[in-house]
């Protein structure tokens, strides 16, 4: 890797696909909501293998965990992990081991 840091970059959206063969995320950051349209700004897109990419949700659980255990737990509202399906999955974060 180069000395030179990569650009910074805020993104409040993102889109996860996936084939066989990679995972795209495209992240976003939705701008300027007004009359119910918002302007939406790409922001980065990246491809990876799955191997990597279950390594980085691993490792973005262990980080979220580490955060909750330091600094409180991040309220989500249920409607939106409903909406996701994603409401029997908050309690996997408080079963993350954070010793290992």
């Amino acid at each position: 890797m180069s000395d030179q840091s990569p650009r910074a970059a805020y993104a409040n959206q993102v889109q996860i696909s996936g084939s066989p063969y990679d995972f795209t995320i495209d992240f976003a950051c939705v701008e300027d909501v007004r009359n119910n349209t918002a302007s939406v700004q790409p922001v980065a897109r990246i491809m990876m293998s799955p191997q990597h990419t279950k390594v980085l949700a691993l490792m973005l659980l262990k980080h979220v965990a580490a955060y909750e255990h330091a600094i409180g737990v991040i309220e989500l509202p249920s409607a939106l992990l409903n909406d996701m399906k994603l409401g029997n999955l908050e309690h996997f974060i408080s079963q993350v081991n954070l010793n290992e």
